[in-house]
């Protein structure tokens, strides 16, 4: 994992020395008031930081000292695993000693780069990263969030992204992938609001929302699109784009809705088992 080699030892005044304190106020921000500017400024704040990262034991090479370390090649490290009431497997992170030890006080630690901490994530079966959680028997003292796989692995390519409340998906040749009905599905103000855009954009014949997994990643909730003609990639990415940012204003913090394409036996089968939202007469 050559990207282990990019961990920076203890430098002065560096983010988690002060607290990362530009990413504490970024989460708070989206958290009082989401939008795309203030999303922007959290996923820019969250690549400059470095966080803290509890570990069962420290990786062996490091000693006994917690703490921010740098790490030869090959080290691995060994990541706490908790499958949260979703059935979600998470990991937690701390922008500071204090809220680390808010959760825990007594856990080992190491300080890693968000950026190679989301690199390495991208190896394992983990699909969201907790950040500040707390103990339940503890108030919280700092905002918190969660940064989802699909964030990971456009952060760990050390771009901001763009529309994560809602993006295009497109499946691979032969790729395996199991569908169903979500348990929770979208809200009705979501479903009117795709229903409302959807008659203004004539291209759109069909709307259905289902679940679906994809290899090791958690279940996601998508919209199927149904055309009524051809489109070109750019064409499609307007339609997609323009239902998400219509159903932007009511999708909760951390909630997001994947948008698809249906064509072929694959779009017939949603046809069958998908929930429909709109049909065009």
């Amino acid at each position: 994992m050559k990207f282990l080699d990019s961990l920076l030892g203890r430098k002065k005044e560096s983010p988690i020395d002060t607290g990362n304190p530009a990413l504490l106020r970024a989460m708070h921000e989206v958290a009082t008031n989401d939008n795309a500017d203030n999303r922007k400024t959290l996923y820019e704040a969250l690549l400059a930081s470095m966080l803290l990262i509890p570990v069962p034991e420290l990786p062996k090479g490091l000693g006994s000292t917690p703490g921010v370390h740098t790490l030869q090649v090959g080290v691995q490290v060994p990541l706490v695993r908790i499958v949260d009431a979703n059935q979600i497997k998470v990991t937690p992170v701390f922008t500071d000693l204090e809220a680390l030890r808010n959760w825990d006080p007594n856990t080992p630690y190491i300080g890693l780069k968000a950026i190679d901490l989301f690199r390495f994530l991208l190896e394992t079966d983990l699909q969201d990263v907790l950040i500040n959680p707390f103990d339940p028997i503890r108030k919280m003292i700092r905002p918190g969030g969660r940064v989802k796989r699909a964030e990971m692995e456009v952060l760990a390519k050390g771009v901001v992204p763009s529309n994560m409340g809602h993006q295009k998906i497109q499946l691979k040749a032969q790729e395996k992938v199991l569908i169903g009905l979500p348990a929770n599905p979208p809200s009705e103000t979501i479903l009117e609001l795709l229903r409302n855009k959807a008659k203004e954009i004539p291209a759109v014949a069909e709307l259905y929302y289902f679940l679906m997994a994809r290899g090791q990643s958690a279940p996601e909730i998508m919209i199927g699109i149904g055309l009524s003609q051809n489109a070109t990639e750019s064409e499609q990415q307007a339609i997609s784009q323009a239902l998400g940012k219509a159903i932007q204003p009511a999708l909760k913090p951390n909630e997001f809705l994947n948008f698809m394409f249906l064509s072929g036996p694959f779009g017939q089968h949603i046809q069958k088992i998908g929930r429909s939202i709109f049909h065009r007469s």
